[in-house]
């Protein structure tokens, strides 16, 4: 009897790894340039007191990169909010969903919710940015059978990340930079950067560490080594692109004269 009850908890034991299983990395695929490869990603907002300073920073480094915003952030009822999700589209930035509420799919008891977190939270989005979105991310990256088929049955796929300063939880300025620093001087590959657009240490940490890329790369030019290419999230989009979403992808893009037409070219 004690070892049937032992067999028991540890297949209970194994199912509950199974069902805790992390997304396949690398999130993004594999390098296209033979060298290493940031692709920049912000959960959460918008935040009308913190987003807008983020975007400030990207626009200085004349970089596009991908949110995945949360419907009842995006449905706000501020007044600044509306501001943000256009600018986050003029400045050529891809909006991905990120549920409506920020839960928990896996843990949610009634399933009917968890689909109406993905449902609404995806229609809230869209309405309030007035575009289409293709790309959605979980919330705290869960996966489980309920999350894999629910994603199925609306054809979408997690976009899932490879570097996680955790800079929401500690609040760390000095701890978030050295981490994300200390993982980029020593990857060859694409990574992709999970940080927080709502949160006043992202704001804090992500110039100096977009200052410590610049810096790295000129060292790595004197040397002749493959700098660190920050991939634009429209970029990404084109490698990843399906028949009929040309017009999705021209429409984040900040100058697609050209690219949707050669990217539609490619397409099977």
């Amino acid at each position: 009897m004690r070892m049937r009850s032992l067999a028991i908890v540890l297949l209970a034991a194994l199912a509950g790894d199974a069902a805790a299983k992390g997304w396949p990395t690398p999130a993004a695929g594999d390098s296209t340039s033979g060298g290493p490869e940031l692709v920049l990603t912000f959960d959460d907002g918008p935040n009308p007191k913190t987003t807008p300073q983020v975007l400030d920073i990207l626009k200085a480094h004349h970089l596009h990169v991908i949110f995945f915003l949360v419907g009842e952030m995006a449905g706000s009822e501020n007044k600044k909010v509306p501001g943000i999700l256009d600018r986050m589209v003029k400045e050529g930035h891809i909006i991905g969903t990120h549920t409506m509420t920020h839960q928990d799919l896996c843990r949610l008891k009634d399933e009917d919710r968890a689909a109406r977190e993905i449902d609404n939270g995806k229609t809230t989005v869209e309405k309030a940015a007035r575009l289409r979105t293709e790309w959605f991310r979980t919330p705290y990256g869960v996966r489980c059978e309920r999350v894999e088929r629910l994603l199925s049955e609306r054809h979408l796929q997690h976009f899932h990340w490879d570097l996680d300063p955790q800079e929401w939880k500690h609040g760390n300025v000095e701890r978030t930079v050295k981490y994300v620093t200390g993982q980029l001087a020593k990857n060859s590959d694409r990574v992709v950067l999970l940080m927080h657009d709502v949160k006043e240490v992202t704001v804090k940490a992500l110039p100096q560490i977009l200052d410590w890329i610049d810096a790295e790369n000129a060292k790595r030019l004197k040397v002749h080594k493959k700098p660190i290419r920050i991939v634009n999230g429209y970029d990404l989009a084109g490698e990843h692109l399906t028949p009929g979403l040309v017009p999705w992808l021209a429409d984040l893009a900040p100058d697609l004269s050209g690219i949707a037409g050669s990217v539609s070219a490619d397409l099977p």
